[in-house]
């Protein structure tokens, strides 16, 4: 090779040399410019001082907290500030909170008041109208003489009582009246049975001033002959049997109503008063669907009389008939040893109770019904009934 051909390459070469440095150093600049930018807007912006570019960590606390469904896989390390959580969510519940007083006559001296961190019970606020449900002591319970009594609501505003509920055997037996005059309340969503996962946190509240975190350990069914028109699930939770989870709310982190506890401690799921609650707000009073049997759940028996292994197999309870003569069943031909596995589009499963799926329909509304008898699928549209 010429001596002139060589310098051409080595020329070329340092041309090609150079060209790369300057990319090098340009994504180097690039990067050192993009972390200190990232950096600073952290700092000065958004008054964030923590360093994930650096660390490896991720802030969820942006993420969109009415879904609680977060999965996080193969993690290494994850820290969950659960007081703030905690904190936003007592701070959402409150409005949906209301005081009961006894009543100070206007008569009665200016120095009187009503002390608002020592009412004598707590209640919450069931529809933007007015009702509001409340697990009273059973001394006050039995003899409420509501125009007596006074509600202060999470605005602070003052209301009487109008009237009371009638009962209609609803579990726990809460009481239930309603505030004279009020309108656009707060108002807390029920959880889906769907929505409520073993080990889940939630909060205890019967007490403006105080609350518990608590865990549900079971949501459990009884394997015995059951009702379709009452509301059999209850749940457990850590601590129960604790005097201090009696009479209260229990609410998931998204603040949501998961379950009222009665003054016996029974943990009765708020999915159970879906159609009591919807009833209040559409005729202002509770009315209840009924669909009349009785049955065993499938999934918690074994039989050799039928085979499937899901559905509610209508069957006798120790002193009525599995159709209830005179029922919305008996009446749509349903007999004895009839196994219902479908209302609408929804299986009864282990996760979806027959009389878990009735209390989200209302009295009067038709359902398609669908049941096996002697093997052979079969369909009917029922109307439900109402509960006397």
């Amino acid at each position: 090779m010429s001596n002139q051909a060589k310098i051409d390459v080595n020329k070329h070469v340092r041309t090609g040399a150079r060209f790369w440095l300057v990319v090098f150093v340009a994504v180097v600049c690039g990067l050192a410019a993009g972390i200190l930018g990232e950096t600073l807007a952290k700092i000065y912006i958004f008054q964030d001082y923590a360093f994930s570019s650096f660390s490896g960590e991720l802030n969820l606390s942006g993420l969109n907290t009415s879904n609680s469904g977060l999965i996080i896989r193969d993690a290494k390390k994850v820290v969950v500030n659960q007081d703030v959580k905690i904190t936003e969510t007592v701070a959402s519940i409150r409005p949906a909170l209301a005081s009961v007083f006894k009543e100070i006559p206007a008569t009665s001296s200016a120095a009187e008041y009503y002390d608002l961190e020592k009412p004598l019970f707590v209640g919450l606020i069931i529809t933007a109208d007015g009702w509001v449900a409340a697990m009273a002591p059973d001394d006050l319970k039995k003899d409420f003489k509501f125009k007596n009594y006074v509600v202060i609501a999470g605005d602070r505003q003052i209301y009487k009582i109008d009237k009371l509920a009638a009962l209609k055997d609803l579990p726990g037996e809460p009481l239930i009246f309603h505030l004279a005059g009020a309108n656009n309340l707060t108002v807390k969503k029920n959880a889906a049975r769907a929505e409520l996962t073993l080990g889940e946190s939630l909060l205890v509240i019967n007490d403006l001033t105080a609350v518990r975190p608590v865990t549900l350990t079971a949501l459990s069914r009884s394997s015995e002959v059951l009702n379709s028109d009452t509301a059999g699930a209850r749940m457990q939770l850590n601590g129960e049997g604790d005097d201090s989870l009696k009479n209260s709310f229990v609410f998931d982190l998204s603040g949501n109503l998961v379950a009222l506890v009665a003054g016996d401690s029974t943990v009765i799921p708020a999915f159970s008063f879906n159609s009591a609650w919807s009833s209040l707000s559409q005729k202002n009073q509770i009315s209840r669907p009924s669909l009349g049997v009785n049955y065993l759940d499938l999934t918690r028996i074994k039989t050799n009389i039928v085979s499937l292994d899901k559905g509610a197999w209508l069957y006798p309870a120790a002193n009525q008939p599995a159709v209830i003569k005179g029922g919305t069943a008996e009446l749509a031909g349903l007999k004895a040893g009839d196994v219902i596995t479908w209302i609408n589009n929804i299986e009864i499963d282990a996760s979806n109770d027959l009389s878990d799926l009735l209390v989200n329909y209302k009295a009067g509304d038709k359902i398609t019904l669908t049941y096996v008898r002697a093997g052979a699928e079969k369909e009917v549209e029922v109307k439900l009934g109402e509960m006397k």
